[in-house]
């Protein structure tokens, strides 16, 4: 009797250890098709910026050469579990390297500010920044991370994918022209919001005009206000709207729109209602 107790409670402890060795794989199976799915679709070839239907012929080639010098020179890495593949990196240089087309621009280093970009699924959290109080050498701290659609910072670019996709989709905002708008800004350490190129002259008088007119409006109706804070977020948020919203910019702020218009040496294809983004 007591051997057939132990040998069903043998078989029982089997049965359980079989069922759970089931569920495991079956788990593993599932997160794996996700994963699958997920790659197969983040490897589908993506469309390229609408914004090259604007080029000329000799800037369409050099931004297919600029986008393959970019891929390269910079580093990806993916962040949160996402896996870096070539739709990310054609993607992400395609976007950047509409900043860099102006004539020589293939001779000149290519974002020299930025060795790596860094991509995150979707929004990612920073930590808070610390204010130290030097009067009474007390260090105040704000738990609370900040959310992030991206950032840039020494050596690098920080993107959330989501964000730089509905770029493509016609978003007013663009993530990716933004902080590389600031890493261009970051190549002049002596200026804030003046990338390299300009013609400084003209570029600080319309700009400060401009920027002067964005701090007053309270509802402005193109850019986007978080530019009213610096002028170099205000040079990155024109930069947006310019390849974002290149008619509403031109019929609301023409200055604006001429200025880059001639940075860049791009004339953007406006819509025929003059009142359409």
């Amino acid at each position: 009797m007591e051997g057939l107790i132990a040998a069903a409670t043998d078989f029982g402890v089997a049965f359980i250890a079989l069922i759970v060795v089931v569920l495991v794989w079956r788990q593993r199976r599932r997160s794996s098709l996700v994963e699958e799915q997920s790659s197969q679709t983040t490897d589908a070839t993506l469309p390229p910026p609408p914004q090259l239907d604007w080029l000329t012929a000799e800037q369409q080639a050099r931004w297919h050469s600029q986008v393959q010098r970019f891929v390269r020179e910079k580093h990806f890495v993916g962040c949160a579990g996402l896996r870096i593949n070539e739709a990310h990196r054609l993607t992400v240089a395609g976007l950047a390297c509409l900043l860099r087309l102006q004539a020589g621009a293939e001779d000149e280093p290519l974002f020299p500010a930025v060795t790596e970009v860094l991509l995150y699924p979707d929004a990612f959290l920073v930590p808070p920044p610390r204010d130290v109080v030097s009067d009474e050498g007390l260090e105040l701290v704000d738990d609370e991370p900040d959310t992030r659609i991206g950032e840039q910072g020494p050596g690098q670019v920080v993107l959330s994918w989501a964000d730089v996709q509905t770029a493509l989709e016609g978003d007013t905002l663009n993530v990716t022209v933004h902080e590389f708008a600031h890493a261009l800004d970051s190549e002049n350490p002596d200026t804030e919001g003046a990338p390299p190129m300009a013609d400084y002259s003209r570029w600080s008088t319309v700009m400060a005009a401009e920027f002067a007119r964005l701090q007053r409006h309270r509802r402005p109706p193109v850019l986007d206000p978080y530019g009213a804070q610096s002028p170099a977020e205000f040079w990155c948020v024109v930069a947006e709207a310019f390849f974002q919203q290149p008619t509403a910019l031109a019929r609301h702020h023409p200055a604006l729109f001429s200025l880059l218009c001639d940075y860049f040496e791009i004339r953007p294809r406006l819509a025929a209602s003059a009142g359409s983004a």
